[in-house]
């Protein structure tokens, strides 16, 4: 009787790939990346190793006893019908899932679908009928397994559908970025390894370990997204959103976007705090995904959301997608997901025990009618809408604001290089000697194609295109050379206001940056005065109050800008070491309509007298305003009673010919 054993040789391979398969399913379940095409078809190319390796593993292990035992023969063959049934659809399943990744699969009609599928029909017939008909393999008398021709068939067959992949890579090799062509051509690249060495050494079973591998390295590479996807509300990124238009744009798909914006973010993260803002984006997500699927729905900042719809194709999915799934509700066109989220934004949004309302400005455009590239995209998301709207949905010709957006970017450039930003300056004057006490120093934009343009319109432009600190550099560098000559000195100014963009404020570096540029200066530090707008997060108050105690130290002053306009003002004013404290304008015009107006004014400044800082009241422009000034006693006044803002060289004329 021989010696029967059975080969741990082989065996060591089905298990390694037996683990590897079994952690890549672990891994994606854990993870939730199971609802996309492409990840179903790698999830079902996994198990499909997993099992492979379950039924090899067995047929090794009963192989021994084969021509001894009648039920070890049916194991053994019932192994191998399984592994044949269900391996020689990893060939195609790879070709699926390629078309699905590069989003060709878009451009497939339903007849392809059909060309394909009958070859794969064939396979799995001839394997289903082989316990009748042999045609693909065979037991030799002696047990010994042997290969026939359909065999044959099925491996041509596989090879069509590598070569149509490896095809499908060159064809769309534009359409992907580093990453998913390196995960492709890894996966085949081992695959093809390994079949290359079982087909010579046919002792070394390394062909499932080989594709078990292949797959962990899409894993690692492709379907791992933690770069593209934000792990708190599962949707995409920025980045993510980058890489989607840059894909539609090389396959010149049609797609449709849906801009979310909340147009009052900045109140409400006031009015529920910085904690409560993750929340209500969490909840606006969780919302968004019950009207389309997840990887439709982008989230660019707290105050905007992006949703991309495919094509005619994409769409006809969805509504199959409906059919099969009667709780499953996605809406199938761009205008109707926007009048379902305008309705629903009628409504509150629950935080705990907050809640709070939202005002929404929905964008309609497409691709490629609307946008030419990924750069043009993202300057229609980066761009301000305008603040006066008279509805809430815009499209088509609505968005000719982004021409005027780019008319601006270019009268930014322009004045950069050409000279035409000019510092103007506005009076301020003591209250009671009607004295000249300060001014405050305001960018104005001179364009040769525009004209005047005002700051509301170009500094969110110069902060979005990352040049605010240039600006806010040149405006106290100006300021610098203004206090430098000794005019204002002369003209018994105390102090010259300059208005800090809290983006600067909060950058590394930025104290020594002031510093530096005040020291190339031979002037009082005490003549600059800082103004900070109130309205600043909760979490800013820590680094800003360390800022505001480093500069005060070298002598600098500070004003806290636009008292009464947020939520934030008293938290600000004990938080903050502020020296001045500047009273909006619209809280004094309020104090001259009725008794509440009036209440609020007399209170602030009560409030603030007692904290020991001193007031400024903006917006003066009669003299019954200062009459009641007066009456309040506040420090200091400024307003278009005594001026507007005018340019240096009309300023310079006024205070030094003041009587």
């Amino acid at each position: 009787m021989p010696d029967i054993y059975i080969n741990e040789f082989h065996m060591a391979f089905y298990a390694a790939a037996l683990l590897v398969s079994l952690t890549i399913l672990m891994q994606s379940f854990i993870q939730k990346r199971t609802d996309r095409a492409h990840n179903l078809a790698f999830i079902v190319m996994v198990s499909i190793i997993f099992l492979n390796s379950i039924t090899e593993a067995v047929a090794e292990f009963v192989r021994p006893y084969i021509t001894q035992s009648d039920t070890c023969l049916f194991i053994d063959d019932i192994c191998h019908i399984l592994y044949f049934l269900f391996h020689c659809l990893i060939a195609p399943l790879f070709f699926f899932y390629e078309l699905c990744l590069t989003g060709a699969i878009k451009k497939r009609t339903d007849f392809q679908v059909v060309l394909f599928s009958v070859p794969v029909i064939v396979m799995e017939l001839l394997i289903i009928s082989n316990p009748f008909t042999s045609l693909v393999y065979s037991h030799a008398p002696n047990g010994e397994f042997q290969r026939e021709p359909a065999e044959v068939i099925i491996y041509f067959i596989s090879f069509v559908f590598i070569v149509l992949a490896i095809v499908n890579i060159f064809r769309f090799w534009n359409a992907m970025n580093f990453k998913k062509r390196l995960s492709l051509i890894c996966f085949l690249g081992v695959v093809v390894i390994g079949l290359f060495i079982q087909f010579l050494y046919r002792d070394i079973r390394c062909e499932l370990f080989a594709e078990a591998l292949g797959t962990l390295g899409i894993m690692l590479l492709m379907e791992n997204e933690d770069d593209r996807i934000e792990p708190e509300t599962g949707i995409y990124n920025r980045h993510g959103l980058e890489i989607d238009l840059d894909t539609n744009f090389k396959l010149k798909n049609r797609v449709d976007i849906l801009s979310l914006r909340i147009t009052d973010v900045g109140t409400s993260l006031r009015s529920i705090g910085l904690t409560n803002i993750n929340n209500l984006t969490n909840d606006i997500a969780e919302y968004l995904k019950t009207k389309v699927q997840r990887y439709y729905i982008y989230n660019i900042d707290p105050s905007q959301f992006i949703i991309l719809l495919g094509d005619k194709e994409q769409e006809d999915h969805q509504r199959r997608y409906k059919k099969l799934f009667k709780n499953y509700e996605p809406n199938c066109t761009i205008d109707e997901l926007a009048d379902d989220l305008m309705e629903r934004f009628k409504g509150n949004w629950n935080m705990g025990k907050t809640k709070t309302s939202l005002n929404p400005v929905i964008i309609k455009a497409n691709i490629p009618d609307d946008f030419k590239t990924v750069e043009e995209v993202f300057f229609f998301i980066d761009s301000p809408v305008p603040q006066r709207l008279d509805k809430p949905v815009l499209e088509g010709e609505d968005l000719g604001y982004l021409l005027r957006r780019t008319s601006i970017e270019n009268a930014i450039h322009r004045g950069m290089s050409e000279g035409g930003f000019e510092v103007y300056y506005q009076p301020v004057y003591e209250l009671h000697t009607k004295k000249l006490y300060g001014a405050e120093a305001l960018l104005r934009l001179h364009d040769s194609e525009l004209g005047q343009i005002y700051p509301d319109e170009f500094i969110p432009v110069i902060e979005q295109m990352g040049l605010i600190d240039d600006v806010d550099n040149m405006v106290l560098g100006r300021v610098c050379e203004f206090i430098e000559s000794g005019i204002p000195s002369k003209a018994g100014m105390a102090t010259l206001n300059v208005n800090l963009s809290m983006i600067q404020c909060m950058q590394k570096g930025f104290v020594d940056r002031i510093n530096q540029i005040v020291d190339g200066y031979n002037v009082d530090k005490h003549m600059i005065t800082f103004e900070i707008t109130e309205s600043v997060g909760a979490d800013d108050y820590k680094k800003l109050g360390e800022i505001i105690t480093e500069l005060k130290a070298s002598g600098y002053q500070f004003a806290m800008d636009d008292y009464g306009t947020g939520y934030s003002n008293i938290q600000s004013i004990f938080s903050l070491d502020f020296d001045v404290v500047k009273i909006d304008k619209s809280i004094l015009w309020a104090a001259e309509k009725g008794d509440l107006g009036m209440t609020i004014l007399t209170n602030s400044i009560n409030m603030i007298k007692q904290m020991r800082k001193k007031i400024v009241v903006e917006g003066v422009e009669t003299e019954s305003q200062i009459h009641l000034l007066e009456e309040l006693g506040v420090d200091y006044q400024q307003g278009f009673y005594f001026s507007k803002p005018i340019p240096k060289d009309a300023f310079i004329h006024d205070i030094l010919h003041m009587e």
